[in-house]
């Protein structure tokens, strides 16, 4: 098994030019806490339920080179699954206590609480929505709006209607309808 480091500098990707330091504060096999500064200041902390990639499983890259993993890798959690299995704090008090009822709770139980499935009541809204919109109304994670929204076109439940652009800069919005 490769664990997670203890201590590590990173920053987009390696390209930034004023990278943090994340320090492993405590951790259990499954709950991790990292501190993250820069230049000796904390700026918070990152509580976490530590993942592991399997041996044996095939990792894809943009590239289309492919690698299968020889050993079990433990991961720090990716942006996406912050909110779900890993949560940013500004204090040091705050982190422990979220580590504390993560430990209490059992991993298992928190991850399923912390993700919303398509199955939960969700309301849709009348008329034209888009992903963030659903959201919003409905007190859920744009993730959690958008697996709903795919399981629904998957089904028939919602109709894909049309992009309209509504920024200046980023893609276009995606507006749906309940079929």
């Amino acid at each position: 098994m490769v664990t997670l480091e203890k201590e590590f500098v990173s920053g987009d990707g390696g390209f930034s030019t004023d990278p943090l330091t994340y320090k492993q504060v405590k951790r259990t096999e499954t709950v991790a806490i990292y501190e993250r500064s820069r230049d000796g200041q904390v700026k918070d902390y990152e509580v976490f339920i530590i993942r592991v990639d399997p041996k044996g499983k095939v990792q894809k890259f943009p590239n289309g080179s492919v690698k299968v993993l020889e050993d079990d890798i433990e991961k720090y959690p990716s942006s996406g699954v912050f909110g779900f299995t890993a949560w940013s704090i500004g204090s040091l008090k705050g982190a422990e206590y979220r580590f504390d009822e993560l430990v209490a709770k059992g991993v298992a139980a928190a991850a399923e609480e912390e993700n919303p499935t398509p199955e939960k009541a969700i309301i849709m809204p009348v008329g034209e929505f888009s992903t963030k919109e659903l959201a919003t109304a409905n007190g859920i994670d744009y993730l959690a709006a958008s697996l709903f929204i795919k399981a629904g076109l998957g089904d028939g439940t919602i109709k894909f209607v049309r992009e309209e652009r509504r920024n200046v800069k980023g893609k276009a919005t995606k507006l749906y309808i309940k079929a």
